[in-house]
C-alpha cells in the first residue's frame, strides 16, 4: 500500500499481528481485552496474539519483578533527568533523535517501551526478533525510521504499566476525549488511580536508569507537556526542553498520522472519528495548560528552556549547544561530533507537504491564535502549507 492513508483504507487493511498490549502488565491487558465494548472484528487475530504473548511472558516478567523491582525502587539517578516536551508533530522526535546520539545520555529504546516489564530478563532477545519482523521501516505517517534500538517515547510503556495512557486515544477511538483527559489532565481519576500513575512513571524512569547505570536519562513524550508538576514532585531537579513549531504544519501533520496509527493500534472502529475536531481541541487544551504551568511553576532558566523546530532544522548543532549551555549540560567535543554526524545524515530529508481544508484553516486561525501570538508565528500560512 502507498504512504497515503485514509480512515477507510486503514479500516480495510488487516491489523498487524503484534499490538502494544502484548507487552502490558497482565491485569492491564485483561481489563482492556475483557471490558472494552464494541471490539472491532478486524483485530481478532491481533488480540489472540496478545493472549498468547501474555501467557508466554507472565512467568518471565514475574521472575524479573521478584529479582529487580526492590532495587529499582531504591535506585538513585546519576543526574537529574531531562524531559523533551511539546505538542505532537512539533519536532520532539527529531530533537530526541539528535540528542540521543550524545553518549552521555541513556534513553528508552523501542523494544523497552513496548515491554517495560521485560527489559532485563531472557525473554527480550526472542521478543526483539519477533517485534523486528513485524516492525515497518518507517512510522507510516512520516519518513522517521522505526528500529528496535532507536529512542522512543515512554507513553507506550506507561500505558502498559497501568490503565491510563495517552495511547488510549488510538486504542479506543470511541472514547478519545476521555482517554486524553484522564491520561494527560487526570480528569475523572480517583486519588488511587492518580497515585498508581505517579508510581508507574517513577518506576519507569528509575528502571530505565537502572539498566543504563551512570548515564543521564533523556526522555521525550508529548503527553508529559501537561505533567510538569507531577514530574517535579517525583524528580525536583528535573530539566525540561519545550519545543514548538508553526501551528499550520502541526495541525495538518497531526491530523495525517491518525489513519496509520489506527490501523496498527485501534481495537474499536474508527471510521466516524472527527480527527480535525479532536486535534483542534487537544492543541488548544494542551498548549494553554503549558502556558499556565510555565507561569505558575516559574522554573529557573536552568530547568526549563524553549526552542523551536525551525531553529533546530536551521542549525541543529548550534541550537542544541545553546540548550546545553542554558541547562548546564556538559557539551564536549565528542558529543558535538556525534550529533553533527547524525544531523548531516538527514541533510536530504524532504518534509511532507501540508494541505488544510478552508474550514479547518479558519478554525486554526480562530482557536489557536494565542499560540501564533505567543511564539511569534505568522497567521498567514507558510509556503509548506496549502489551503485546499
Amino acid at each position: 500500500m502507498g504512504t497515503h492513508w485514509t480512515l477507510e483504507s486503514a479500516a480495510r487493511e488487516k491489523a498487524p499481528g503484534l499490538h502494544p498490549f502484548a507487552g502490558a502488565k497482565l491485569r492491564v491487558f485483561l481489563r482492556h481485552a475483557l471490558l472494552t465494548p464494541n471490539l472491532d472484528p478486524r483485530t481478532r487475530y491481533q488480540r489472540f496474539i496478545g493472549w498468547v504473548a501474555q501467557t508466554v511472558r507472565f512467568p518471565f516478567s514475574t521472575v524479573e519483578a521478584l529479582r529487580h523491582n526492590a532495587a529499582i525502587r531504591r535506585h538513585t539517578l546519576a543526574e537529574p533527568p531531562i524531559f523533551l516536551i511539546g505538542h505532537w508533530r512539533s519536532g520532539t522526535t527529531h530533537l530526541h533523535n539528535l540528542m540521543s546520539r550524545d553518549p552521555q545520555f541513556g534513553y528508552l529504546k523501542f523494544s523497552e517501551t513496548a515491554m517495560p516489564l521485560d527489559m532485563i530478563g531472557p525473554l527480550l532477545p526472542f521478543a526483539r526478533w519477533r517485534i523486528e519482523k513485524a516492525l515497518p521501516e518507517t512510522r507510516g505517517f512520516d519518513k522517521v525510521k522505526l528500529a528496535l534500538d532507536e529512542p522512543q517515547e515512554e507513553e507506550m510503556a506507561l500505558g502498559n504499566l497501568q490503565p491510563h495512557g495517552y495511547y488510549g486515544i488510538y486504542h479506543f477511538p470511541g472514547d478519545m476525549a476521555g482517554q486524553r483527559d484522564r491520561s494527560m489532565f487526570f480528569e475523572g481519576l480517583s486519588r488511587a488511580e492518580v497515585e498508581r500513575f505517579r508510581r508507574s512513571y517513577d518506576f519507569l524512569v528509575r528502571k530505565t536508569s537502572y539498566v543504563k547505570p551512570g548515564r543521564r536519562m533523556l526522555f521525550k513524550n508529548p503527553p508529559s507537556t501537561t505533567r510538569m508538576e507531577m514530574i517535579l514532585d517525583l524528580f525536583p531537579d528535573a530539566k525540561f526542553i519545550h519545543i514548538v513549531r508553526n501551528p499550520w504544519p502541526v495541525f495538518s501533520s497531526t491530523c495525517g498520522k491518525f489513519p496509520r496509527v489506527y490501523n496498527a493500534f485501534a481495537w474499536q472502529p474508527f471510521q466516524e472519528v472527527d480527527i480535525p475536531g479532536f486535534v483542534l481541541d487537544t492543541y488548544e487544551k494542551v498548549m494553554r495548560r503549558y502556558l499556565e504551568d510555565r507561569a505558575r511553576l516559574n522554573l529557573p532558566p536552568n530547568q526549563l528552556v524553549e526552542t523551536s523546530y525551525e531553529k533546530i532544522a536551521a542549525d541543529p548543532v548550534g541550537e542544541i549547544g545553546r540548550l546545553y549551555g542554558q541547562l548546564g549540560i556538559a557539551w564536549r567535543e565528542e558529543n558535538r561530533r556525534e550529533i553533527a554526524a547524525y544531523a548531516e545524515s538527514l541533510r536530504d530529508y524532504n518534509p511532507n507537504v501540508h494541505r488544510i481544508a478552508p474550514e479547518h484553516a479558519e478554525a486554526v486561525c480562530e482557536r489557536w491564535r494565542f499560540a501564533f501570538e505567543e511564539w511569534g508565528y505568522d497567521l498567514e500560512p507558510s509556503g509548506e502549507v496549502e489551503i485546499v
